[in-house]
Order: C-alpha cells, then sequence, then structure tokens
C-alpha cells in the first residue's frame, strides 16, 4: 500500500472521486481544445495560386504550350509556377496565351 493516501476508506473515496472529478474536467478540456484546433484548420486560408503558370507539353521535351493566369484550371498538371516577368518574355517569344483567361490582356501583351 503506498505511504502517501490515508489509510480510511472514506478519505479514499473522497480523494478518487475528487480524481475523478479533475479526469473529466481535463478530458473536456481536451475536448474543447481538439474542437478549437479543428475549426482553426478549417478556417485556415489555402495557399494562394501562383500569380502565373507555364503550360508544358506531353512530350519529353517540356516545351511551352501556353501561358496562364495562375487561377486558370485549363493549364492542369502540366504546368509550373513563373513570375510575372517570365510570362512576359514567354508571350513575347511566341508562347500562346490561354484562350480562357487571356493572360496577355493582364499583362498588357500584343
Amino acid at each position: 500500500m503506498s505511504d502517501s493516501l490515508p489509510r480510511d476508506l472514506p478519505r479514499l473515496h473522497a480523494i478518487a472521486l475528487y480524481l475523478d472529478l479533475q479526469l473529466r474536467a481535463v478530458r473536456s478540456r481536451i475536448a474543447e481544445v481538439e474542437q478549437w484546433e479543428a475549426s482553426r484548420k478549417a478556417a485556415a486560408r489555402p495557399p494562394s495560386p501562383p500569380e502565373w503558370t507555364l503550360q508544358v507539353d506531353v512530350g519529353g521535351e517540356q516545351r511551352p504550350v501556353a501561358v496562364h493566369h495562375g487561377e486558370c484550371t485549363v493549364a492542369g498538371t502540366r504546368s509550373r509556377r513563373i513570375t510575372r516577368r517570365d510570362a512576359i518574355e514567354a508571350l513575347a517569344v511566341g508562347v500562346e496565351p490561354c484562350l480562357m483567361c487571356r493572360p496577355d490582356r493582364e499583362l498588357q501583351v500584343d
């Protein structure tokens, strides 16, 4: 038997009740914190899309096919993030602008 606990039954029951109440309070607080963290994660903003993307062909050469606005879904998975300057340069050397998102208009490249 532990030396730090009393030997009489009433006090042992009182300690057990106290510990049970404390355990319930801790479990309740855990549930609150888990709910708060879940709502915080749900409210977190997704990463912002790239400002511009360059779509490449299916072949192994990875030739540029089109320039897209970063939020355009036409480029699909065969695109990579590029800077505004890269987008302007790509359009200047003849890479086609996407016909849906029209990055040439926003970049003011004819």
